[in-house]
């Protein structure tokens, strides 16, 4: 470096006031899914995350689905829904450029996210207390699947292995046939939304103490904590929770209709509604109408209930709820969410024609705002801001770039 850093850029008040995170500066070293969901939406309100890439590229890059079912690095469905608002750089941190780069970066960083094998940061002079040494009040949060100590710290996983180890998959599927995972990759989305909140907790705390912490956040311990009544069940009374299926009771669970599926989920409050609805004068009998009898009567009424739900479509289903007013719907399909009205009618997706995948539909945000907005901008390109960076900001010279990138530095 031969001139020094330019400022960070001046935010108008409007900016300030529209997006709630304008002026803080998020570093993400995190690749896959769990932490770039988290620098997601820290972007979306406003944050100038920078997404720190290898050169070659952040796995994620490499996992459809892509346009025409063609590959490549720039129309990654899953990576252009992970990192919008975000601008990119480069760096190989296995190279003594690439982490004398980001060390000159992370002084002006308020959050660093990262999802490094645990350890991999210290071992390369890049730890938590080195990327903070000038600046006591920044934040980092390391995500990993079972944390960054422990036993099984550096026990290789996958998506399957974290959700089947959060003991999640022992409750999931059908009572006398194995376990099942539940669609998605659930695991890493929950704990990406875990270290959303805890990035928004954490910098507030700095800010207001001037002091920042080091964040270990496991994807395991994220999932399993949505266990609910279930751990501590069994933990003060010794309860077991078998897999269940598709429902709990004859009045609580999900039917073949004519055009999909649809279901209920009938408590004795809601009781008397759903039978008027459903018009089957059975209902209103006492073996069926009183909770106790309607145990002792449960094959017999769910038997009544496939053949009612046999007769009506989804939409017919849907609407008894709404008027009846009993918790009744159907199980949406992608495209159902797609084509909502509700979900459109409150602007939820957001519409680009992008340069290389063409027409893409994402959800836009988490929550609307009276008072704020979410920035909606494309996912960079592979090391698209270098030049922004590296140049205009940390002031290296544009005759050392070529340089940088013969050394595989960047």
């Amino acid at each position: 470096m031969t001139t020094p850093p330019n400022p960070a850029p001046v935010l108008s008040e409007t900016d300030v006031q529209t997006y709630p995170l304008a002026g803080v500066r998020v570093i993400e070293l995190a690749q896959g899914i769990a932490g770039p969901y988290a620098g997601k939406w820290l972007a979306a309100l406003g944050a100038d995350v920078i997404k720190v890439e290898p050169p070659w590229g952040e796995p994620a890059r490499a996992f459809g689905p892509w346009p025409e079912d063609d590959p490549h690095d720039e129309t990654s469905g899953l990576f252009l829904y992970l990192n919008p608002s975000k601008r990119g750089i480069t760096l190989n941190l296995e190279t003594s450029d690439g982490r004398e780069i980001l060390r000159e970066l992370a002084p002006s960083a308020d959050l660093i996210v990262e999802s490094f094998a645990p350890g991999y940061l210290e071992s390369i002079g890049l730890g938590a207390d080195a990327l903070r040494a000038g600046k006591p009040e920044q934040v980092m949060i390391s995500l990993s699947a079972f944390g960054q100590s422990g036993p099984w710290a550096d026990l290789p996983w996958t998506e399957l292995t974290v959700f089947a180890l959060s003991g999640q998959m022992s409750m999931t599927g059908e009572p006398d046939r194995p376990p099942l995972k539940n669609g998605g990759s659930q695991p890493s989305y929950q704990a990406g939304l875990n270290a959303f909140c805890a990035a928004l907790a954490a910098y507030y705390g700095a800010q207001v103490h001037g002091e920042g912490t080091h964040i270990d956040l496991a994807l395991r311990e994220t999932y399993s904590s949505m266990l609910e009544l279930y751990a501590a069940g069994n933990s003060s009374m010794g309860l077991d929770f078998p897999r269940r299926g598709n429902r709990v009771s004859a009045v609580w669970g999900i039917y073949p209709c004519i055009d999909g599926y649809a279901g209920l989920c009938c408590l004795q409050r809601n009781y008397d509604r759903m039978a008027e609805a459903l018009a089957i004068p059975e209902l209103k009998e006492p073996k069926f109408a009183d909770p106790a009898q309607r145990l002792e009567n449960e094959d017999e009424l769910q038997a009544i209930m496939y053949g009612w739900f046999a007769g009506k479509t989804r939409e017919e289903v849907h609407q008894l709820g709404l008027e009846y007013q009993f918790p009744a719907g159907f199980v949406a399909t992608i495209e159902d969410l797609i084509e909502s009205d509700q979900l459109n009618g409150r602007d939820f997706f957001l519409g680009d024609d992008h340069p290389h995948a063409g027409k893409l539909k994402f959800p836009r945000r988490l929550w609307r705002g009276s008072e704020h907005d979410w920035l909606n901008g494309r996912a960079p390109e592979l090391g698209q801001h270098n030049v922004d960076i590296l140049h205009h900001e940390l002031g290296y010279e544009m005759e050392d770039l070529p340089r940088l990138r013969e050394l595989d530095a960047i």
